[in-house]
């Protein structure tokens, strides 16, 4: 994830909002502290039921009713959105108005609808067409005027949910250990891991759901997710902040996010790789009063949780040295092993997690550690001597996990190279490297159909367990 063209990327919020939660509204402190304020949906024959606790509708908010395209997803075909609504005064004109918007743009539901003053409801005829840009969206709000929204119907046919055959991969593999530098599963079988990233969860967090972790699972034959998050957000000129730049709410739904991607994986039995993205800030220990909370959360909430990875700085660049990630392992490694002290801990390597030599010259003396290693075959002048580098760390039995590669340029990612990238995947089948393929970046993208997009797919699935 070196640094990139910045991204002009619409607010999104995670699922888990709160009625007064929009764009501009209060949302909940932690996933303990939500309580009644949580949105909760309940499903009863063919209609799904959100509760939105009297959510408030007004011109300068989109987001204090927003559904998410996991309601969507359970329905084949057509379906309809009642809204159940009172008006009021939020401000001093008389308006009440009621619509349906994708974002600030959209217009393709058509203009808001007035509505009288009192208490009633609307519906919204939605065809499967609309339900699907829904669904590619992540998410749909009912946004209007003067109107408070106490919960919305989604009616339609139900899909019936099939129930899966034999144990989960996870449930197969068990707990993840290295043995002589290589990744092996609780019976001590050698194991490769392999993903496609999703974005960063701060900046797209409707790509953290169970759908589209299916979808990895069977369109690619994937068994292991990767859910990054931002320390900081400022490069990617967004209005969504990192856990370490942005405020108490901002960490409040970050982690919300993560546990409901978390709960996600688990459910699809894929392994989850919870990252904490050092990349703007260079230097782990720039914010590492934040990592220790962060760390801290994670390791104590999910210590039971056989498919947790834990990839504790992301990219160590800039001045970053390898002294000073050791540094910063002095403090995280102890701090999540004494909450899970048989976890699986991957750690970034200096240069934007491209020298391996850091680790092979001075390792930690820590077990279970596995070395980040990023590969971006494209327009690569050090594409060789990586080449080299990896074979060294092979021959060394250095435990590496390449969680991110891709045959783009680090910094112009609409070019790809198939000369290089048909070269490199080879190589980490050879050595049986885990490896996570990025980026999903939005839920389109599994459509894609470019010679290199289907490259990786088919390499991914060709020699998967699924």
């Amino acid at each position: 994830m070196k640094k990139r063209s910045v991204l002009t990327l619409m607010l999104v919020i995670s699922l888990i909002v709160t009625a007064c939660g929009g764009k501009n509204g209060k949302k909940a402190e932690s996933e303990a502290d939500k309580g009644d304020m949580a949105v909760e949906s309940t499903v009863d024959g063919e209609k799904v039921t959100i509760d939105l606790g009297g959510a408030q509708l007004r011109w300068d908010n989109l987001g204090d009713a927003e559904i998410s395209a996991e309601e969507f997803e359970r329905f084949d075909g057509d379906v309809v959105l009642t809204a159940y609504y009172k008006t009021n005064n939020y401000t001093k004109d008389s308006s009440h108005e009621i619509g349906l918007r994708l974002n600030w743009d959209d217009k393709s539901f058509g203009e808001n609808r007035k509505v009288k003053k009192g208490k009633d409801s609307i519906s919204f005829e939605i065809s499967e067409e609309k339900k699907n840009s829904i669904i590619d969206e992540g998410y749909v709000y009912v946004y209007g005027h003067n109107v408070l929204v106490d919960k919305v119907e989604i009616t339609g046919k139900m899909i019936e949910e099939s129930e899966s055959s034999g144990p989960l991969f996870t449930e197969e593999n068990g707990l993840l250990h290295v043995s002589d530098g290589k990744l092996v599963n609780e019976a001590g079988n050698p194991i490769q891991l392999k993903g496609l990233a999703n974005f960063y969860l701060s900046v797209q967090p409707q790509l953290a759901r169970k759908s589209v972790f299916k979808r990895m699972k069977d369109e690619w034959g994937a068994n292991v997710l990767r859910l990054p998050v931002n320390v900081d957000t400022s490069f990617w000129g967004t209005p969504e902040k990192g856990y370490a730049s942005g405020s108490d709410e901002d960490r409040a739904r970050i982690t919300a996010t993560l546990d409901k991607a978390i709960a996600a994986a688990r459910e699809t039995g894929m392994y989850a790789i919870v990252e904490w993205v050092v990349l703007e800030e260079e230097n782990p220990l720039k914010e590492i009063e934040y990592a220790k909370k962060f760390w801290e959360y994670v390791s104590s909430t999910y210590k039971d949780d056989k498919h947790i990875i834990y990839e504790i700085c992301n990219e160590p660049n800039g001045e970053a040295t390898w002294d000073n990630v050791k540094e910063y392992c002095s403090v995280i490694v102890p701090l999540i092993r004494n909450n899970d002290p048989d976890s699986l801990i991957l750690v970034g390597t200096p240069d934007f997690s491209a020298d391996l030599y850091a680790p092979m010259n001075d390792p930690l003396e820590y077990d279970n550690i596995m070395y980040v290693f990023h590969e971006y075959t494209g327009h690569n002048s050090k594409f060789q001597s990586e080449i080299e580098q990896i074979d060294k760390a092979m021959e060394v039995h250095l435990p590496v996990f390449m969680t991110e590669v891709a045959g783009t340029d680090a910094e112009q990612e609409d070019y790809y190279d198939m000369e290089t990238i048909q070269q490199w995947m080879p190589i980490v089948e050879k050595y049986n490297i885990s490896y996570i393929v990025w980026k999903l970046e939005k839920y389109s993208d599994f459509d894609r159909n470019d010679e290199y997009w289907n490259y990786m797919r088919e390499n991914m699935k060709n020699d998967s367990p699924y």
